[in-house]
Parts: C-alpha cells; structure tokens; sequence
C-alpha cells in the first residue's frame, strides 16, 4: 500500500519499533508504555506477530493516546504478515503517554514475538 506521507530521511520523521518478546495468551492492557518528549504527528502504526498457536487465534492490537484510541479501529494481525493501520488521531501532545494493548481470543491462542512500529514525525 502506497501512502503519501515524508521518508523516513526527512527531518524530524522516526520509526519506533516496539518488541513485545515472548509468547503471549491473555488480553493485555498498556503492555508496552512510554511517554514522548516532544509533540508529533502520527504518520502511520503497524503490528505484526512471528507466529500463533490453538484453535482460531485471533489478536487485535490498539495503540492509544493518553487512553484514547489512535486508530480508526484495531489492527487485526496475521501471522506472519504485517497489519496497516489507519490513524484517526495523528497530533499527540508533549508528554503524551501512548500504550499498546492487545486483544487475544481464539482456544488456548499463543501469539509469539509481537511487534508494533510507530511512524511519526517530530511538530
């Protein structure tokens, strides 16, 4: 999917990945957390996951700003293929604490080496 947003060469444009290692089988809120320390636009947020295990696992991961949702809705996460967010909410503030929860369901589900990658740019 093509977007129209700056390179990650551009000034002030990051990627943070954020790992969240293991295997994982319960719904978690806030399993990752940090706060920024400069405003930024949201240009995009993706997930993905190694591997998962048991009968029709199902994740969603949300990534939130001060506890309110960034995306139009969860991203919904494949094994073994990267999940494309669309942002709802791009301006986050100075100090924001953003959190990433996830959403597991399925029987007996396992979801190996999580991974969420956060695009923004420094405002």
């Amino acid at each position: 999917m093509s977007t129209n947003v700056p390179g990650i060469a551009t000034p002030g444009v990051f990627a943070l990945p954020l790992l969240i290692a293991g295997q994982r089988t319960a719904t978690a809120v806030a399993v990752a957390r940090f706060t920024l320390p400069f405003a930024v636009k949201l240009l995009g947020v993706s997930a993905s996951a190694r591997a998962s295990g048991g009968t029709t696992p199902t994740l969603t991961v949300d990534v939130q700003d001060d506890g309110v949702s960034v995306l139009s809705t969860p991203l919904a996460v494949t094994a073994g293929a990267v999940a494309e967010g669309t942002v709802s909410a791009a301006a986050v503030a100075d100090e924001s604490e953003i959190t990433v929860d996830l959403a597991i369901g399925g029987t007996n589900p396992t979801w190996d080496d999580i991974t969420v990658l956060v695009t923004a740019v420094r405002v």
